[in-house]
């Protein structure tokens, strides 16, 4: 299992319109709406959220998380002085759970360390990924009930 990144491009946009739409469809359950209702509501969702980080972030960094050479899900990075800034990770529904995700985050985590920044990223109390950043050193610092702020502070080499 080879997991790589590129820049995201615009011939990106259909794999990143599937990937998005069925992420949102999983967190809303959205597989029980009405097909009439779930597509058009589906597709406000995608521009919804991609419109938010481009205005959000828009220093930052889009990439396609690759495994084997085909496209398997995104990141999105915002790189600061002081931090680095996890804005965005999905991952296919298919290639979850191989240790994509841990591979991409332990490179990032690295490159923090070695620049001497804190990694922060926000998250959905519900998201099972919430272990996963827990278990690679994120501590919780704010945020609510439904949304959580977690830190990773740089990691000095021994």
């Amino acid at each position: 299992m080879q997991v790589s990144l590129r820049l995201e491009t615009p011939e990106d946009e259909p794999f990143l319109y599937r990937l998005i739409t069925t992420t949102v469809a999983e967190e809303l359950m959205a597989w029980a709406w009405d097909e009439k209702m779930r597509d058009p509501l589906l597709r406000m969702q995608y521009n919804g959220r991609q419109q938010s980080i481009r205005s959000g972030y828009p220093n930052a960094e889009h990439s396609i998380i690759l495994l084997d050479g085909n496209p398997a899900g995104r990141i999105v990075i915002d790189r600061g002085e002081t931090f680095v800034h996890l804005v965005d990770i999905a991952i296919l529904a298919a290639h979850r759970g191989v240790g994509i995700g841990s591979a991409v985050l332990r490179e990032l985590l690295a490159e923090a360390d070695g620049a001497g920044k804190t990694v922060t990223l926000n998250v959905n109390a519900t998201n099972r990924a919430a272990a996963l950043y827990e278990r690679l050193g994120f501590r919780r610092t704010g945020g609510s009930e439904v949304q959580h702020y977690m830190e990773r502070p740089a990691v000095s080499p021994s």
